[in-house]
């Protein structure tokens, strides 16, 4: 089993107290994937020494910009420091010396520092919120801010991959600040609330074939009304208290297709995919020696992945499932519907990407060697030939020592 794990630069400057990058190789790491684009947070770091809770700079990068960003301009963090090599310079100096791959995690659509600076950059609700740690990948500008940032990793000697997450827009159920409502959250009110109708997406969505036919402006503005009238309705039934709900969230999806004439859902997701095949087409322009993972989650709504990866093996090769904060059980049982699509729909004559699970194997969800055993064995049934651990800075590092161990034996 290959082992990787994720890292923030002051966690490879705090690593030195461990042995440094020589003792990650020595546990049975092969790759370290280090955040080049990050968001904001609050940290508790255990095992570093002095100040254990860490603010994170929002929507800064660990490298230095060189590209044509155009109206988004990245900001460089305080870790990229004077003349000195930048925190992934120096990752993809000494990684290799020391057997280790570097990786360059990239979070591309998260980023609240150009959200409140560029609202109209934004995902829109149906209501006309704009969701500000969101911006929307089908805007002109987020996309060229996102090929300039990837041109610029392919651009640096030493680096083995760059993971990319964030493909996609996020939506209403990622929230925000001290983020609060009195409605029990459920997958009818997540999807509507997260469909963008931003002046991008209208655009693209009216243009959208449905069969034969473009969707069309009006059946596009129907959409949104119907959207709002279905999501007011819901809300005023909630109103009183959860037991007056007359219908179950899918009833209410059901309706709403049914309404529309369309899989609603379906078309919302389009454009993640679209984004994605927008960016791999770089690919000619890249190292060829520089892979693209692409970073997915389980989607409780459709039961499947979030980014199928039947469409995806063309354009990538390798995808990486992210299963934080669920039990060794409930890995068990997501990963069948991340996997169903591997092979088969879309593009069956593409080379299927390598496979990668990441966990964080933290507690209570993982308190034994057998709980972690349980994963590693599933991913040997499945054909998941890696795991990257997250995350270096936030678990104990008897936690990093244990799961190494017992991941790689």
């Amino acid at each position: 089993m290959e082992l990787g794990i994720y890292a923030h630069p002051w966690d490879l400057r705090a690593l030195d107290a461990h042995g440094g990058l020589r003792r990650l190789c020595d546990l049975g790491f092969r790759d370290v994937a280090l955040a080049v684009s990050y968001h904001a947070g609050r940290w508790l770091t255990p095992w570093q020494k002095g100040s254990k809770v860490r603010f994170l700079e929002d929507g800064t990068v660990h490298y230095r910009p060189r590209g044509d960003y155009g109206r988004l301009q990245p900001k460089e963090s305080s870790e990229v420091r004077g003349s000195e090599p930048s925190p992934l310079e120096w990752l993809c100096e000494h990684a290799p010396r020391t057997g280790l791959r570097a990786r360059a995690w990239a979070v591309l659509t998260h980023n609240t520092r150009l959200g409140e600076l560029h609202p109209d950059c934004c995902v829109q609700n149906a209501f006309g919120d704009a969701y500000t740690y969101s911006l929307c990948h089908a805007n002109d500008h987020v996309q060229r801010y996102a090929v300039a940032m990837v041109r610029d990793l392919c651009a640096h000697p030493g680096l083995d991959a760059i993971e990319l997450e964030a493909i996609g827009s996020l939506g209403h159920r990622h929230s925000s600040h001290h983020d609060k409502n009195s409605f029990p959250a459920n997958a009818f009110t997540d999807a509507l609330m997260s469909a963008c109708f931003c002046g991008a997406c209208m655009r693209g969505m009216a243009e959208l074939k449905i069969g034969e036919e473009s969707l069309g402006e009006a059946r596009t503005a129907a959409l949104r009304a119907k959207i709002c009238s279905l999501l007011a309705a819901h809300f005023d039934q909630d109103c009183m208290s959860v037991t007056s709900q007359k219908h179950t969230p899918q009833q209410l999806l059901d309706q709403l297709q049914a309404d529309v004439g369309h899989d609603v859902v379906a078309i919302l997701g389009q454009r993640t995919i679209s984004f994605l095949k927008m960016l791999m087409t770089m690919q000619t322009e890249r190292p060829s020696s520089i892979r693209i993972s692409a970073q997915t989650n389980f989607d409780s709504l459709r039961g499947n992945a979030a980014l199928p990866f039947a469409v995806v093996g063309g354009f990538v090769q390798e995808c990486a499932m992210t299963v934080y904060g669920e039990k060794a059980a409930d890995v068990a049982s997501s990963l069948p519907h991340l996997l169903a699509a591997t092979g088969e729909a879309a593009r069956p004559a593409a080379p299927q990407p390598a496979l990668r699970l990441c966990l964080h194997p933290r507690t209570p969800q993982y308190q034994t060697d057998e709980d972690l055993v349980t994963v590693r064995e599933l991913c040997r049934q499945h054909g998941i030939g890696s795991i990257s651990i997250y995350h270096m800075g936030l678990l104990p590092w008897r936690t990093i020592e244990r799961a190494a161990r017992v991941l790689t034996a």
